[in-house]
């Protein structure tokens, strides 16, 4: 059961927020000419626990070799296969210098984007705030979409970590994202980020600051080989001379090992239409091709050469992460 003190504070704050999407500007005087560029890793595969665990710790160990921030994303069951078979690796999480954790949603999460198998859309203020609690304080079900009784959620790892994941992911329905949002706030989290376009310094939506992004470039997504160097020149010409500017540099951790995702077939079918519980996960590997060795050797050989080139340029760019972010806006 949700406290009313609390859930009455929560409710009192959406009230307050909703409609709010920009909070005061923040001043650019604390940014640098440079390209702040971050390393985004999101992880999502609870299927190949083991090749997602050997991943993580293998990008962990380059970031710490070279002296780099990373951004690791988690979502709810990839923090629970963590917690049972590698709790080192959360531990590793927590711990390294280099490692800045964050926070995101998958299906079978009603609040994904326009993923509302549980009819959120149709429940007062009241009743959507404490259902979204309960979902980012409890472990979900993979097989009903349901919050169980288990610890879990954004509260878990916030608990697991020590300190307030710095991003978490709002989307869809404006008027859902923002209760989520709150939820978010009240529990730490200081931005927030979309999924298209472009993002300024200054810009915040529902009451966070966005994760400032002028370039995106999905390093996974280029079929044809690349060099470091060659990725980086042509992200540069893309961003022309305007600084300082933000490029972020993406994978999910899967993209080192698999072709295709592993929990899009539990929940899609294969026109892209949401699928409802019971969710079958037996369909997970459904769509999904294993890389060959030499495959997966060129994913980590397009890695290592983008962190080579960005540290061998600290003229050009500035490695960051979210909580290098966090000091950025706190500092002005």
């Amino acid at each position: 059961m949700i406290k009313k003190l609390t859930l009455g504070i929560l409710l009192t704050e959406i009230l307050l927020n909703f409609g709010c999407t920009n909070t005061e500007t923040q001043s650019e005087e604390i940014l640098e000419e440079t390209v702040y560029t971050a390393f985004i890793i999101n992880t999502h595969d609870w299927v190949k626990a083991e090749e997602s665990i050997e991943t993580l710790n293998r990008i962990i160990d380059l970031h710490e070799e070279y002296q780099m921030p990373v951004d690791i994303y988690l979502d709810d069951p990839v923090i629970q296969v963590y917690l049972e078979q590698a709790p080192d690796l959360l531990e590793r999480l927590k711990t390294s210098p280099y490692v800045a954790v964050s926070y995101h949603l998958r299906p079978p999460y009603p609040y994904y984007w326009d993923y509302d198998w549980y009819g959120l859309s149709e429940l007062d203020t009241e009743e959507l705030a404490e259902l979204l609690l309960d979902y980012e304080e409890h472990e979900i079900d993979l097989i009903t979409g349901e919050p169980t009784d288990n610890p879990g959620g954004y509260e878990l790892l916030k608990d697991l970590m020590g300190y307030p994941p710095y991003v978490a992911t709002v989307m869809g329905n404006p008027e859902i994202a923002q209760v989520l949002a709150e939820i978010y706030k009240e529990k730490g989290a200081l931005f927030t980020l979309t999924h298209s376009g472009t993002t300024e310094w200054d810009e915040s939506e529902y009451g966070l600051w966005m994760r400032p992004e002028s370039l995106e470039v999905k390093v996974y997504e280029y079929k044809q080989r690349k060099s470091g160097e060659e990725y980086l020149t042509e992200a540069l010409a893309e961003l022309g001379t305007d600084l300082p500017a933000f490029l972020n540099l993406k994978w999910h951790e899967n993209n080192f090992y698999t072709s295709g995702t592993t929990w899009d077939s539990v929940y899609r079918d294969g026109e892209d239409n949401m699928l409802y519980p019971p969710y079958d996960l037996s369909q997970a590997m459904s769509d999904v091709k294993v890389k060959t060795s030499a495959q997966k050797e060129e994913q980590w050989t397009r890695y290592e050469e983008l962190l080579i080139y960005v540290k061998e340029h600290p003229e050009t760019f500035t490695t960051i992460n979210a909580e290098d972010l966090k000091e950025m806006f706190e500092a002005e």
